[in-house]
């Protein structure tokens, strides 16, 4: 299928990868055609059948790889929040606080905005996330595990915003993924053709973050 071939897939095919070693190809389909379906039908939507239909492989060969789907799913989550979304997210906080030095609000708002073109572009796994991590507990742990270590390589630059304490910058932290990921939500779910621009609306959410309300009005 020609989005097997879009520049996300093929990320997250490489850090898994990273994870598995080379795959052969029919294991490569197998998770490409799972990403594929998990973010179309949701994990408890999504059978192996499906899977091995969509990547034109025998159902019996993604067992040969995967004991269970719940096994494909983590597989898949893991290695690609490990090697996209951590090292990603660091490097960018740390080049953009370099660049932007005593510009607080300029780093944030580059941050905010970069972080929604990421979940742009891997929207399927963004979905996937988003509909598995409150129900699968495996899931979850990865997820807290892995960003929180990011949270902890940027808090000082977080620091730059205000939050000193570990609890401020972790109540921040939760602030601001709340209004991205309402942002995001809104964007692609609830009003997709509303025409959404990112830049009003994270210039928006940095003058309520440092200003409050009457700024904004």
């Amino acid at each position: 299928m020609e989005i097997f071939e879009s520049d996300a897939y093929q990320a997250v095919l490489e850090a898994v990868e990273k994870a598995e070693g080379r795959m052969a190809p029919k294991k490569r389909l197998a998770v490409l055609a799972a990403l594929d379906c998990f973010a179309e039908y949701g994990y408890d939507g999504t059978s192996t059948k499906l899977i091995a239909e969509r990547a034109g492989i025998a159902e019996a060969t993604i067992f040969r790889h995967f004991p269970s789907k719940r096994d494909l799913l983590l597989r898949i989550a893991a290695p690609v929040v490990r090697h996209i979304l951590t090292p990603a997210a660091s490097r960018e906080a740390t080049e953009l606080a370099r660049q932007h030095a005593g510009e607080p609000r300029l780093i944030l708002r580059e941050v905010m905005l970069s972080r929604l073109h990421f979940m742009r572009v891997y929207e399927p796994l963004v979905k996937i996330v988003l509909q598995e991590i409150l129900v699968n507990q495996d899931l979850r742990a990865i997820f807290e595990r892995e960003v929180g270590g990011l949270f902890q390589q940027i808090a000082p630059i977080v620091a730059m915003f205000g939050p000193k304490t570990d609890l401020d910058r972790e109540r921040f932290f939760r602030i601001l993924g709340g209004l991205l990921l309402g942002y995001h939500l809104q964007r692609t779910l609830v009003s997709p053709d509303h025409g959404w621009s990112d830049e009003e609306e994270v210039d928006f959410m940095v003058g309520l973050i440092f200003d409050g309300l009457n700024a904004t009005t």
